[in-house]
């Protein structure tokens, strides 16, 4: 794992940027029967933490160790092996794509009323995907964030075409300090009180928080979908 100094644009909360197909309107989708699917791009894990300082830190970067600065913030033996296992046993990909996933699924039956099935054995009208392309933690002096990029699709499975997909880059909050005042020199060092405090909790409950971002990134698509049904006509919404 590396602890990277980086001067990084100030993360703002929710969504980076998205691509975006809509064809609900020209398919029998709302009331249908869907097969929902997730995986980890083999890229997808980013095992670094980001360390940033916002662009108002104009100060020249030290050469500085900062996973020993982490540790001794942490007030434990945190070495670079132990900060390293914490996260390859806390950041499963497999699990991270099926919290997006569901966080994905529970919109699309919310909001288009369709029915789940198991496997294609049962044959469903629509698949629906959704994958991980990328996962990395961020540590700002205004908390830790997960920078999720995200693909949901559904496609028509009787001619093969993807009738809606959006591609999202998002932005989850982990740790958030509310009213930090950003001081030049003084952020990058608030940064690593964010990392340290992070990496000082159990494996389990870093596996609880990042998978809970990945399931915030995949809600957040599901509402893109909801403002798509929205538009739909009544007949076909109904």
């Amino acid at each position: 794992m590396r602890i990277i100094v980086g001067s990084l644009a100030v993360i703002s909360l929710g969504v980076l940027g998205c691509g975006h197909t809509n064809r609900l309107a020209e398919y029998p989708v709302v009331g249908s029967t869907m097969l929902f699917q997730s995986r980890a791009l083999p890229t997808a894990i980013d095992a670094e933490v980001w360390i940033a300082s916002p662009p108002t830190d104009t100060a020249t970067p030290r050469q500085v160790s900062w996973i020993l600065e982490i540790a001794r913030i942490a007030g434990e033996v945190l070495t670079e092996v132990t900060a390293y296992r914490k996260l390859s046993e806390a950041i499963v990909p497999e699990e991270l794509a099926l919290a997006a996933g569901r966080g994905f699924q529970e919109a699309a039956v919310r909001w288009l009323r369709v029915t789940p099935v198991r496997s294609l054995e049962h044959d469903p009208a629509f698949l629906a995907e959704t994958i991980l392309e990328k996962y990395r933690l961020t540590s700002t002096p205004s908390g830790v964030y997960a920078q999720v990029q995200l693909r949901s699709r559904i496609l028509h499975r009787e001619t093969a075409r993807v009738i809606w997909e959006v591609h999202r880059d998002a932005s989850i909050p982990i740790q958030q300090t509310r009213g930090i005042a950003y001081v030049p020199g003084v952020a990058t060092a608030t940064s690593a009180v964010h990392a340290a405090r992070l990496l000082s909790l159990e494996t389990e409950e870093l596996r609880q928080l990042f998978n809970r971002a990945a399931q915030a990134a995949g809600e957040q698509i599901g509402e893109t979908l909801r403002k798509d049904v929205e538009k739909l006509p009544q007949k076909a919404a109904r």
